[in-house]
């Protein structure tokens, strides 16, 4: 407390030590320090700030108890008298308390920051040895932190935190983006391997976050991760154009290109569009996305996961009408009426709003291919009886079919009184067009 706070004591300190004090060491001045929380690892204080009341004219002050975190202070003040084991030590201890990995992040922003102004600052040869002394600061700090599985998202937030010039030196002590990346893929920290993508295009170059990307989209694929997948088939397309040689414009990589992979709801969405005439002058990498698009889709539309497949068009913006009058007569067939409806209705769960929702997005995309087959069952699951009547009133050999396959199949029974009010409604047009 009395590195950060000097107060008059048997010894204390002089003005102008305090003044060289570092200054990552202070705290908020405007805190009166009370003492230190352990368990939490924060300084306790209080401060004040001003309010008014209806009831006087003057401005009333109100005390409010403040809480600085003090672990990332400590763990610099240890490694710049390269107290290493005692640094570890000091971490591991905090490790379980709140905010360890913002303390973390915070000690390598604040080590790497202090880096770069002061390669900024000055030139000459003095300046040029602090520097080489602030190096090995951090370094020190990487490998401090690198003992802790938060090491992988630290470093990608601070390196998200600085300008894409200084990539190079942060991971020239952190470690090779690409080996980073690989790391939190084998791991399956698909979230974290992604932010890593833009960093090995600045580093390594496209071709190699290209290869990446394409191997973690699959991934993510796999695992169901349609959000993160639809932001790396963006990346991919971008990457297309804005890659090339002759535009490696640094702004194009600049960290806030990282935002797709951190904060994706504050980027207005792009349709990604595969079946352009612009498509095909794309390199090859582009075509590999939309054969794993195309490859995921047949796999779910085989498989009736009609959940997951909305859930995958939704966040890939994959062309779904585009796919299904290709496949009408593959992966999209269905086979029998009476199986895909039971099925369908299996895996839709229509019970619940969400599946109930799944299912007019597929009816709608249905209708506008005429998927006959699809659009009966799922119409029928939704009870729209005036899209059956639209269908049913313009082939009636398909409504005996329908009819006969309802009232066969004790399964089926719920749906009987949707099969009489079509059939009311049909008879009374029959009628009409008769008389």
């Amino acid at each position: 407390m009395q590195v950060w706070y000097p107060s008059p004591g048997a010894d204390p300190f002089k003005q102008e030590d305090f003044l060289q004090l570092d200054p990552e060491l202070e705290f908020d001045r405007e805190v009166y320090p009370l003492g230190l929380l352990p368990n939490a690892g924060v300084v306790v204080g209080v401060s004040q700030r001003m309010s008014f009341s209806a009831c006087t004219e003057f401005p009333c002050f109100e005390p409010s108890p403040q809480a600085q975190t003090i672990l990332h202070c400590l763990l610099r003040h240890l490694l710049q008298r390269d107290k290493r084991e005692e640094a570890l030590r000091l971490a591991q201890l905090s490790a379980e308390k709140p905010h360890f990995s913002h303390c973390l992040e915070w000690l390598l922003f604040t080590v790497f920051d202090a880096d770069i102004s002061r390669q900024n600052a000055s030139k000459n040869r003095t300046a040029a040895s602090n520097h080489a002394t602030n190096s090995s600061l951090l370094e020190k700090t990487c490998h401090l932190i690198r003992s802790f599985p938060e090491y992988f998202d630290v470093v990608v937030s601070v390196a998200r935190k600085t300008d894409g010039r200084h990539w190079a030196d942060l991971f020239t002590a952190a470690g090779r983006s690409t080996e980073l990346f690989e790391e939190c893929f084998q791991r399956r920290w698909y979230r974290t391997a992604a932010c890593y993508i833009l960093v090995i295009a600045k580093l390594e170059g496209p071709a190699v976050s290209q290869y990446c990307a394409l191997r973690l989209l699959q991934a993510t694929l796999d695992e169901s991760l349609y959000e993160l997948a639809g932001e790396l088939v963006r990346f991919l397309l971008r990457s297309g154009r804005e890659y090339e040689p002759a535009t490696t414009d640094s702004e194009n990589l600049s960290p806030r290109f990282l935002g797709y992979f951190l904060f994706p709801s504050s980027f207005k969405r792009q349709s990604v569009d595969l079946k352009s005439s612009s498509f095909k002058e794309q390199s090859a990498h582009i075509a590999s996305v939309k054969k794993i698009l195309e490859s995921h889709a047949s796999f779910l539309m085989s498989g009736k996961e009609l959940s997951k497949l909305v859930a995958f068009v939704k966040g890939t913006q994959f062309d779904l009408v585009e796919y299904l009058q290709r496949e009408r007569y593959g992966s999209a067939r269905l086979e029998n009426f009476a199986s895909g409806l039971e099925l369908i209705g299996q895996k839709l769960q229509m019970g619940t709003l969400q599946s109930r929702l799944d299912a007019e997005f597929l009816l709608a995309q249905m209708c506008s291919v005429k998927f006959k087959e699809w659009i009966v069952v799922l119409a029928t699951l939704l009870r729209r009886s005036e899209v059956l009547f639209d269908l049913f009133r313009h082939d009636l050999r398909l409504w005996k079919a329908y009819s006969i396959t309802l009232q066969s199949h004790s399964a089926f029974t719920e749906y009987h009184d949707l099969l009489e009010s079509l059939e009311e409604r049909l008879w009374s047009i029959a009628n009409s067009d008769e008389i």
